[in-house]
């Protein structure tokens, strides 16, 4: 059994309705709390829209809830805006001061990879991942491995599992949490 299920978002519309990526995810994760894997489902994502301010997160708390999920078992991480975002916050907010000693992660087949590394290096231990059926293209694999290659420069010379330096060193150097393109963290 694990401590939680983390579920990633890929997208919403603009009346945050969850695309199908973003379902397919939701649909596994809600399978394996229903399933007795797990006694959380995490939901991450922030209000990432412009036209929107909703974070994906409560899109996917909604859509879980719709599902027949009770609310006592869906935590909300409203933080993150990328997976290294995904990872940070759960530990950093819920995984520590909750002493999760294992997690889930579900995301999309394509992005497998990428998550389970990071995830890994965040935590400091290996973590399970799975995915979810999506499209799979060389666009999307090539995406992946400069997204990782951009991942492991951020945060060189950092130990796994060091959740202060990883937490540092993402609101200094990492573009999406130090003010280069979205509002510093």
């Amino acid at each position: 059994m694990y401590s939680a299920v983390i579920v990633l978002a890929n997208l919403m519309s603009a009346e945050g309705i969850l695309n199908a990526e973003s379902r397919a995810r939701m649909d596994m994760a809600i399978d394996a709390v229903k399933a007795g894997e797990a006694p959380f489902l995490v939901t991450c994502g922030w209000a990432y829209r412009e036209d929107l301010n909703l974070p994906i997160a409560y899109a996917m708390r909604d859509y879980a809830l719709a599902a027949g999920v009770l609310s006592d078992r869906i935590i909300v991480e409203k933080n993150s805006r990328d997976t290294v975002g995904d990872a940070v916050f759960t530990h950093r907010n819920l995984a520590i001061p909750r002493s999760w000693d294992s997690i889930l992660v579900i995301t999309s087949k394509y992005h497998t990879a990428r998550t389970h590394e990071i995830f890994s290096f965040i935590y400091g231990k290996s973590v399970v991942v799975r995915g979810a059926p999506a499209d799979d293209t060389f666009t999307l694999h090539a995406s992946e491995l400069l997204s990782l290659a951009s991942f492991r420069k951020t945060f060189i010379g950092i130990q796994p599992g060091d959740a202060e330096a990883i937490y540092k060193r993402l609101k200094l150097s990492h573009p999406f949490y130090n003010g280069k393109i979205y509002p510093s963290f």
